[in-house]
C-alpha cells in the first residue's frame, strides 16, 4: 500500500517503553554495582563489611549486613555499597496478620571529604519485596524496582568506620547507621 501525502509518518516505537525505563535503568545501575569488583581476584579486593540499623518511614526498623569495596578502577573517590535491610512492619491491631519486608540495595558513591568528616552522595538501585499473609492461608507479595539517592557521613576511627546514611527512591524513606569493618 501506498501511503498518502497527507498522512503523516508513525512515530518510531521506543526501544524500552515509557513505563518500563525506571526499572530498567534500575537493574542496569545494580548490574554495573555488582559486576564492578569481578575485575580482580576477591583475595586482592580492599572492602569493608559491616552491620546497619536502618528505620523506614514506612516499613520502621530494620536491620542487615553491609559491604563497601572500592572502585578505584574507575574512579579514586568512587565506592560500591550493597547493603540488605530485613525490615519489621508493624501489622497494626491484627495478630493473625503477619507482614514482611526486605530491600536490598546495590550503589555507586564519590566521597566528598568535609574537613574531618568524609561524607559521600551517590546513586543505586534497590530492590524491595513485601509480603502479607493472613491465617497462614492467604498469601500476597509484590516486588519492587527503583532508583535511590543516597547520602551519608563516614566518622573514621582507627580500627572500624561508624556511618550514618539516608537513602530516597524504591518504597520509601531510610535512615541508617552502622559500623564498617576493614578486612
Amino acid at each position: 500500500m501506498r501511503r498518502r501525502a497527507s498522512q503523516t509518518p508513525r512515530p518510531a516505537r521506543p526501544l524500552i517503553p515509557t513505563r518500563a525505563r525506571a526499572p530498567v535503568l534500575a537493574l542496569a545501575a545494580l548490574a554495573l554495582t555488582a559486576l564492578t569488583p569481578v575485575t580482580t581476584p576477591l583475595a586482592a579486593q580492599d572492602f569493608d563489611v559491616g552491620a546497619q540499623l536502618s528505620f523506614g518511614n514506612d516499613s520502621q526498623l530494620g536491620l542487615g549486613p553491609r559491604v563497601l569495596t572500592p572502585l578505584t578502577s574507575i574512579h579514586p573517590k568512587l565506592r560500591a555499597v550493597y547493603s540488605f535491610d530485613y525490615f519489621f512492619p508493624d501489622s497494626g491491631r491484627d495478630p493473625a496478620r503477619d507482614l514482611d519486608y526486605w530491600e536490598i540495595a546495590g550503589s555507586v558513591v564519590r566521597d566528598i571529604p568535609v574537613r574531618k568528616l568524609k561524607s559521600y552522595l551517590g546513586v543505586g538501585a534497590v530492590i524491595g519485596r513485601s509480603s502479607e499473609s493472613e491465617n497462614i492461608a492467604r498469601t500476597r507479595s509484590r516486588t519492587t524496582l527503583g532508583l535511590n539517592l543516597v547520602g551519608g557521613l563516614k566518622f573514621p576511627e582507627h580500627e572500624y568506620t561508624p556511618f550514618v546514611e539516608a537513602r530516597a527512591g524504591g518504597r520509601q524513606f531510610v535512615l541508617a547507621g552502622g559500623v564498617l569493618i576493614p578486612r
